[in-house]
């Protein structure tokens, strides 16, 4: 089990959608992601595979991982709609012929529904009635990927470093969906939508949590001197940002964007740190795959399972807590062959070991 010791890595107009990349400037230096070449979209990494065991966890071909209803900025929604992939735009101008969700902020799931739903193990890449509407069944490709929001621009089901590239990646979605919040509302300021619907979109907390936003879509005191061009208004959002510099999008989030670009920054550290702890132990994984040649564990997530040499295996009871190098001795000496280092650093990684 092969180990790089760094992280392959791209420059992010590579992994991101080209606003939220030009963003990551101001943030990372240089601005350069985790190139996960385990999660493949055009091919994807999920489908069921004969190869692999039986019940091993797979999505259908019908929905992929797109069983999520994406939340787009009005700026987003606005570029999708000026986007040349007409099944992107078609989809887009469905959902605000709905309603549901529409305001000058954009097209806004329902957070209820989104934790009812994308944390349902069962359900999640494999209920047709959750496919995104912006999924092309033929092709199984996203229609607004130009466009495309901070959870599905971040999200991956396998990960290269395992957890330490998922944090960095984690910690980029709460940065990127800060910054597209603030970027909407700048963008409504900006354009005049009249206070009273900024009211009625940013509702007072309740007693027990946040009330949603009283807003039926076409209503004209929503819209202002946009009423009747809905469009258009989403094409300015689109223009206006565009026309902002990475630093005047920082700077629009705040005192938070700073703090959650500094995690971003730090968890990018950790990602490029490779030593190993001084004392490592067992972590907490559950095997669901076996063969008389390797083991098949799940770690840190049940999406991304490791398959572990048997005869490494078979030695991470040595892993006790003990100094890391004392281990690595006694399991070489056990197995009769070294144990590389390289070997447990991917084990941690992955979350089948923990630093003591």
């Amino acid at each position: 089990m092969p180990r790089r010791s760094l992280p392959l890595l791209r420059p992010a107009d590579a992994s991101l959608p080209p606003l939220q990349a030009r963003w990551l400037g101001a943030v990372l230096d240089p601005p350069s992601l985790p190139d996960e070449a385990n999660a493949t979209c055009d091919d994807c990494a999920m489908l069921p595979d004969p190869s692999l065991p039986p019940g091993a966890l797979s999505f259908s071909p019908d929905t992929r991982c797109c069983t999520y209803l994406p939340s787009l900025a009005n700026f987003l929604v606005g570029g999708a709609l000026r986007d040349a992939s007409a099944h992107g735009a078609a989809s887009v101008r469905r959902r605000i012929a709905a309603g549901d969700g529409l305001s000058p902020l954009g097209l806004v799931a329902d957070p209820a529904v989104i934790a009812a739903t994308h944390t349902d193990g069962e359900r999640f890449g494999r209920d047709p009635s959750l496919r995104c509407p912006h999924y092309e069944p033929v092709g199984g490709r996203c229609g607004v990927w130009a466009w495309r929001e901070a959870t599905c621009a971040t999200w991956f089901c396998k990960h290269t470093r395992g957890e330490r590239a998922k944090a960095l990646w984690n910690r980029l979605q709460q940065l990127l969906a800060h910054l597209e919040r603030a970027v909407a509302w700048h963008c409504a300021l900006t354009l005049d939508v009249p206070a009273g619907a900024l009211a009625r979109m940013a509702p007072l907390a309740q007693p027990h949590g946040q009330a949603r936003a009283d807003v039926t879509a076409r209503d004209a005191d929503l819209w202002g001197r946009w009423t009747g061009d809905v469009e258009g208004y989403f094409h300015a959002c689109a223009d206006m940002a565009e026309a902002l510099t990475a630093a005047e999008v920082l700077a629009l989030g705040g005192a938070e964007a700073r703090a959650l670009a500094a995690t971003v920054r730090l968890a990018a550290a950790q990602l490029d740190d490779d030593a190993l702890p001084a004392r490592v132990a067992l972590g907490r994984m559950a095997v669901v795959g076996l063969t008389a040649q390797s083991v098949r564990v799940q770690g840190y997530s049940h999406l991304d399972p490791l398959e572990v040499p048997r005869v490494l295996f078979e030695q991470l009871h040595h892993f006790d807590g003990r100094p890391v190098d004392d281990a690595l001795r006694d399991a070489s000496a056990a197995a009769g062959e070294a144990v590389p280092a390289g070997a447990v650093g991917m084990l941690l990684d992955f979350g089948v070991l923990r630093g003591a």
